[in-house]
């Protein structure tokens, strides 16, 4: 039988190099996650996987969109922007997390996108691809 090549869980390798890298980028105190916290600090990122591609036997591409969330709106921009760039410096070092990676991509810049059900911050949403090494099983 052929080896099995399983695509990488992307969501927390990257809320863990979000969440190693914000504090040197100028957010000490942001903390990111894959879900809206409780109670709500004043800054935070919600990383979400939503799709994506493999591009090749060993590589997948999954998209995921990198939200910032603040008490202002240049403050949720910024967070976002800082999030994007994190995660690209990490993918030019080739690894996100623990996980392998080959680049990341941005397909959409942050963007103003307010979320009604989180009406006490701003929304600032980014949609990156990034390319991530299948495991082997």
């Amino acid at each position: 039988m052929a080896e099995l090549l399983v695509p990488e869980d992307g969501e927390p390798e990257l809320v863990a190099e979000l969440n190693t890298r914000l504090p040197d980028a100028g957010f000490p105190d942001a903390k990111a996650g894959t879900r809206v916290p409780a109670p709500r600090p004043a800054e935070f990122l919600r990383v979400v996987a939503t799709g994506g591609a493999e591009r090749d036997l060993v590589t997948d591409e999954p998209l995921y969109v990198v939200e910032g969330f603040a008490t202002t709106e240049g403050g949720a921009q910024r967070l976002c922007a800082f999030g994007v760039a994190v995660l690209q410096a990490a993918g030019r070092e080739g690894r996100i997390g623990g996980a392998t990676a080959y680049g990341v991509r941005v397909v959409a810049l942050p963007a103003n996108l307010p979320m009604p059900s989180v009406p006490d911050r701003y929304r600032y949403t980014a949609t990156i691809s990034v390319a991530l090494r299948k495991t082997t099983v």
